[in-house]
């Protein structure tokens, strides 16, 4: 996979956290990964060892980072967002630059924005409503041309709504407005490659250090603006 596919996969992967230690959630939650493959020429155990299995984030109001445990040929890949700068930090395990890139920049086409009050599921013992964001992108190169996903969440674990206002890129500022919170399950069908469930399986309530969130200083740091 080109480091291009990677960067749209992480964007659609970008489950919406946030966190403070008095109001919002703040702390460390452990995803699984299981894939399903909508091409014939890419098998699902190539998404399970590029893109890893499982993946942990680390979330706090203004920002958050995730890492995702692959062991392809570029190892495992750590993706830091950072709300207040307005840019995330895309830094893969044997590659020696990081990718800078400014946030709500994508160009896209919202075809459907539902919240599914009905249709709970149950996470951790928290019951879950869940929020569809389906829509297609207006980049005539990109290769990913439309995302439907439907993201559960609890009330539980809160976010500060505010700060994704221009977090346009996959319509998380929708989101963030409308749940409040972070999602802890997501199904998600990227057209034309796969299909991808990531479920929480552990959530602890934590002070994370600002340090996770600094990308690497022993590293170039490329701009994609």
């Amino acid at each position: 996979m080109t480091n291009r596919l990677f960067l749209v996969l992480i964007l659609i992967f970008t489950f919406t956290f946030s966190a403070n230690a008095q109001d919002y959630f703040e702390g460390v939650v452990k995803y699984s990964i299981s894939y399903e493959s909508l091409n014939e020429g890419i098998p699902k155990e190539a998404f399970e060892t590029e893109m890893g299995k499982s993946m942990t984030a680390y979330v706090k109001e203004d920002r958050y980072a995730m890492t995702y445990n692959g062991t392809g040929q570029l190892g495992w890949m750590k993706v830091i967002v950072r709300l207040d700068e307005g840019y995330s930090y895309t830094e893969f395990e044997k590659n020696d630059t990081i990718i800078k890139e400014k946030l709500g920049t994508a160009k896209e086409t919202l075809i459907e924005f539902k919240r599914n009050k009905e249709a709970k599921k149950t996470v951790l013992g928290e019951e879950c409503e869940s929020i569809t964001i389906h829509y297609k992108s207006d980049d005539p190169d990109e290769f990913l041309s439309e995302s439907k996903g439907t993201y559960y969440f609890s009330s539980k674990y809160k976010l500060n709504s505010e700060l994704y206002k221009d977090y346009t890129d996959g319509f998380w500022n929708l989101y963030a407005e409308e749940s409040g919170a972070i999602s802890i399950r997501n199904e998600t069908e990227l057209i034309p490659l796969l299909k991808a469930i990531t479920v929480a399986n552990s959530i602890e309530s934590k002070e994370l250090s600002n340090d996770i969130f600094e990308p690497n200083d022993k590293k170039t740091i490329i701009s994609e603006d």
